[in-house]
């Protein structure tokens, strides 16, 4: 009885696709060396290389009877190696948009907390002076900032001249951009 070893790649994927173990286990042996380097060469990493050579051998298992070799089957397991090395390069470079992205939005979720603790600060701080304007001085303001009133409006609705409403204004604005301390 001749060993398997002895035999041509052909032959032993012809008994390999009738289910013999035997014969995988020889092309496995005779090809990983050789394809590991080529991987490795490509992928820079030794556990990537193995990891795609490992998922090559393990889909020329599972795809033993689908497959046909139009050509030898070193010519077949070396393309094939080829288009795995390129799905992985590919998989490399969305994980590394991912982590990219997730790197950005997790600075943004930071950054939009802090902004949001600034804003109400600063919006507290804006309240704590506007209460300190004389009444009417801080009705025009309120009515301009909060309501969005134009300066027509507040002077029909408060029965004052518009002069009257950005003098009013004016004294407001002033007064809190000289009293605010957050933003200096």
């Amino acid at each position: 009885m001749q060993l398997l070893s002895d035999e041509l790649d052909e032959v032993l994927f012809d008994l390999l696709k009738v289910n013999n173990e035997r014969a995988f286990a020889i092309l496995y042996n005779r090809y990983w060396d050789k394809l590991l380097e080529v991987a490795y060469v490509k992928l820079k990493l030794q556990v990537d290389a193995e990891e795609v050579l490992q998922q090559l051998f393990i889909q020329i298992w599972d795809s033993r009877h689908d497959i046909f070799l139009k050509y030898t089957f070193r010519t077949y397991i070396s393309a094939a190696l080829k288009y795995s090395i390129y799905r992985k390069i590919a998989e490399r470079k969305r994980q590394q948009f991912v982590s990219i992205e997730e790197e950005v939005n997790v600075d943004f979720a930071d950054n939009s907390t802090q902004y949001m603790l600034d804003f109400t600060q600063v919006r507290e701080e804006i309240e704590t002076l506007v209460v300190q304007l004389p009444e009417k001085c801080q009705m025009v303001y309120r009515l301009s900032r909060e309501t969005e009133m134009t300066t027509r409006q507040i002077s029909e609705k408060m029965n004052i001249s518009e002069k009257t409403v950005q003098g009013h204004l004016t004294k407001a604005l002033k007064f809190i951009k000289s009293n605010l301390t957050i933003l200096f």
